[in-house]
């Protein structure tokens, strides 16, 4: 398994590095640590960005440095890249399984312009946001599922995470619709689940009682539109996983609308799990 990790700072304590640390532990993992000279943020004179790239090199390779030197069956390697962060962030996940980049909750969200957003948009893996340690970690894995195929894949890897670090998985499956302007016939909006939605969610854990006979797994059916109920599902967790919709070149939904609300507000850490095309 390769593991991109995003770094912006040179620290041992940085949100991507420890997650990807904790996740390769016990595993056969290779962890690039990848950090980003952004030449997008303003004009570098071409004496100072190779005196910034210089620089940027020699503190990453300290910092894997350290960071093998604390782990055994994980290999770690660095390298620096020049250009748009998102792009070049982006462009060092291809081939890999899952890219890792940490996020401040506070930071402003708006629209296309975060970059966690964006990242989690364009990336060819799967993608972890984890947020600093202004938020605390957590306990408990959950999962958002619909019936799927991406929240077949997203549950998958939940429930080996849970299983992994002795936590219980919440399964949720969260069908309410946007609330609509000036409903005429009050008696049609429906209050509770269909048959069908417990009958996905039974079909989704079917199975992963024999193959993680230790995991503990609490299936819920929400009435509360998925973007909400994971939202409040997921606060004080572990971790909150959610599929995604595909990857192609034209992507505005593509993540789509839950996940791309998630990984902006960030309950918890939020791992995006992209399928095959």
């Amino acid at each position: 398994m390769k593991i991109v990790a995003g770094i912006s700072e040179f620290s041992e304590d940085h949100p991507a590095l420890a997650w990807a640390l904790q996740y390769g532990r016990n595993r056969e993992v290779a962890i690039e640590l990848v950090h980003v000279v952004d030449t997008t943020a303003g004009r570098i004179t071409e004496g100072l960005g190779e005196e910034a790239l210089l620089a940027a090199e020699e503190r990453l390779r300290d910092l894997a440095r350290t960071a093998q030197d604390a782990t055994t069956r994980v290999t770690i390697e660095a390298h620096v890249r020049v250009g748009s962060l998102v792009n070049e962030l982006v462009a060092a996940a291809e081939g890999a399984d899952l890219l890792v980049i940490g996020a401040h909750p506070r930071e402003r969200y708006d629209g296309a312009g975060r970059r966690a957003v964006r990242i989690a948009r364009l990336a060819p893996c799967s993608v972890v946001i984890a947020p600093s340690s202004i938020i605390p970690e957590g306990s408990g894995v959950v999962v958002g599922i619909d019936g799927s195929e991406g929240s077949q894949l997203a549950l998958d890897f939940a429930a080996d995470l849970a299983d992994r670090h002795g936590e219980s998985l919440t399964v949720l499956l969260a069908w309410g619709h946007p609330e609509s302007w000036g409903i005429a016939q009050p008696d049609l909006v429906v209050a509770e689940p269909a048959e069908e939605d417990r009958l996905i969610v039974a079909e989704a854990v079917a199975g992963l009682a024999e193959r993680y006979p230790d995991l503990v797994i609490v299936s819920e059916v929400s009435a509360a539109r998925p973007e909400r109920g994971l939202y409040a599902a997921s606060v004080d967790a572990r971790m909150l996983v959610v599929g995604s919709r595909g990857h192609h070149a034209l992507a505005k939904a593509l993540l789509g609308s839950t996940s791309e609300e998630l990984v902006a507000e960030l309950p918890c850490p939020v791992a995006v799990i992209r399928g095959t095309d």
